[in-house]
């Protein structure tokens, strides 16, 4: 009974010593605040994705193949995702740094399907934030095309501008009088509005050089 005793004592001990300690402002972070920060780390991303040694035309040519070919599509009820490739630069201060610290916006360029109007074939364009991804700092956060509520709308160019949810602005132009149901990417930008002048601009040309395949959108 004794060594019962004397044992409970010091697993209470060593218990009560371990939450203490673990509660103090010098304790090391947990595993799961390690994980967070780790994750917002450029160091974390691949390193085959890691552009930081590259400038001038090896680092414009890297940029845009892995947006590119890192470019996913997730289809959901009412709307659907675009992910990019993600991939880490040198920064302003000479440190690494993901994309999305230097460029906060991208645009999304699309050709629709359909007839032309005035000899222009229908376009849309999608823009948002540029965000690392909270699942995997290797790709971009999905722009979100809220293709429920577009077609709810009446047939127009113009620019809507969707708040709820995931927030997004799509541009219009050139539609007849119905949606097109398909739309081929056509062109991405990753743009920094605090420098306009520095943005990555990917043309069709590049687009098909980068993909195996064309990237299309169904709207139905």
């Amino acid at each position: 009974m004794r060594i019962l005793a004397v044992g409970v004592f010091l697993f209470v001990f060593f218990a009560v010593g371990f939450m203490v300690t673990k509660n103090s402002p010098q304790f090391p972070q947990s595993a799961e605040q390690a994980s967070k920060t780790s994750s917002r780390d450029p160091a974390a991303i691949r390193k085959v994705y890691d552009f930081s040694q590259l400038d001038g035309n090896a680092l414009d040519q890297a940029s845009k193949q892995r947006l590119v070919s890192g470019a996913k599509m997730y289809k959901e009820a009412e709307e659907i995702g675009i992910e990019l490739g993600h991939f880490v630069l040198k920064g302003a201060d000479g440190q690494k740094a993901f994309a999305c610290q230097k460029y906060s916006h991208i645009v999304l360029q699309f050709e629709g399907d359909g007839s032309a109007s005035n000899g222009e074939k229908p376009s849309m364009e999608v823009e948002g934030s540029c965000e690392i991804s909270s699942a995997d700092v290797n790709s971009i956060s999905p722009l979100w095309i809220p293709v429920a509520k577009i077609l709810g709308e009446p047939v127009a160019d113009g620019e809507f501008d969707f708040r709820d949810g995931h927030p997004v602005k799509v541009r219009f132009a050139n539609v007849n009088q119905e949606w097109p149901t398909a739309w081929r990417l056509r062109g991405v930008k990753l743009i920094n509005q605090s420098d306009p002048e520095k943005e990555v601009s990917i043309v069709d040309k590049e687009i098909q050089q980068f993909s195996d395949r064309p990237f299309v959108v169904n709207f139905k």
